[in-house]
C-alpha cells in the first residue's frame, strides 16, 4: 500500500552529507589520522634526547641528524682529496664531493637505524644518556682511525682495515652523541627513574595464590547453590 510520501522527492538535507576534502592534517582531520600523528609524533620524541619537551625534542633529534651527516661528508672530503682522486680537475673534484654527501647519506641513515633498538630500550637509553663520555670516545677513536688509514696507506688510497671501522665508529658515535649527564647542570641532568615498591606484606606469588582461592571460594559456593544448601 502506497503512502503519501512516495511521490515526494527526496530533500537536500535528507541526503548523506558529502565527504570531507579538506586537508587531513589540519584542525579538521579526521580523528583516526590525528591518533596516527599523534602515535609517530610520540615515537620521535621517545627517541630524541631527553631536552625540554615537545617541538625541542624534535628540533634537537633533527639537528643531531643533519649535524651527522655534514661532519662525514667533511671527513669523506677530506679523505677523498688527501688520496688524490680530484687531481684531474673540477669534473674528479665535483664527482668527490657529490660520493662524499651520499656516502654520508647512507652512512648515516644506517647508523640511526641501527641504533633504534639503543634508544628504545628504556635501561639502555638511560645508561647511553647519562654516560655520554663513551659516545665522545667513540667520536675520537672513529676519527683517529680515519686519520691512521690515510696516513697508513699504500698508493694514496686509505687503509682499509682501518677505514671502514672508523667511519662506522664516527658516523655512530655522532649519530647518537649526548652531553655527558655528569657535565650538565643539575636542572638539565636526565632524572631517575622511581623505583618499583613492593607493598608491605605481599610476597611473590601471593595474587596467584590469592586468585586461586577466589576461584576455589567461587566453586564451592556454586556447589551449595545447586545443592539447594545455605551458607
Amino acid at each position: 500500500m502506497a503512502t503519501v510520501y512516495d511521490d515526494v522527492p527526496p530533500r537536500v538535507h535528507d541526503a548523506p552529507p558529502p565527504r570531507d576534502r579538506r586537508s587531513s592534517f589540519g584542525p579538521t582531520a579526521r580523528p583516526g589520522v590525528r591518533a596516527s600523528a599523534a602515535r609517530v609524533v610520540g615515537t620521535v620524541k621517545a627517541v630524541a634526547p631527553p631536552v625540554a619537551s615537545g617541538a625541542a625534542q624534535l628540533g634537537v633529534l633533527t639537528a643531531q641528524v643533519i649535524a651527522t651527516g655534514a661532519a662525514l661528508s667533511v671527513a669523506a672530503t677530506i679523505l677523498l682529496l688527501g688520496s688524490g682522486y680530484a687531481d684531474g680537475g673540477v669534473g674528479p673534484f665535483l664527482l668527490c664531493l657529490l660520493a662524499a654527501v651520499v656516502a654520508s647519506a647512507i652512512s648515516t641513515v644506517f647508523v640511526v637505524v641501527l641504533g633504534v633498538p639503543l634508544r628504545f630500550t628504556r635501561r639502555a637509553r638511560l645508561w647511553w644518556i647519562r654516560n655520554g663520555e663513551v659516545a665522545l670516545a667513540g667520536t675520537l677513536v672513529g676519527a683517529g682511525l680515519l686519520i691512521a688509514s690515510a696516513i697508513l696507506g699504500g698508493g694514496g688510497a686509505p687503509n682499509g682495515w682501518l677505514l671502514v671501522p672508523g667511519w662506522l665508529l664516527l658516523a655512530f658515535s655522532l649519530a647518537h652523541t649526548w652531553w655527558p649527564d655528569r657535565w650538565r647542570p643539575e636542572r638539565l641532568r636526565t632524572k631517575r627513574p622511581e623505583p618499583r615498591v613492593r607493598v608491605a606484606g605481599h610476597a611473590p606469588g601471593d595474587r596467584r595464590r590469592r586468585a586461586r582461592a577466589a576461584v576455589e571460594e567461587f566453586l564451592a559456593a556454586s556447589g551449595r547453590a545447586f545443592r539447594g544448601e545455605r551458607d
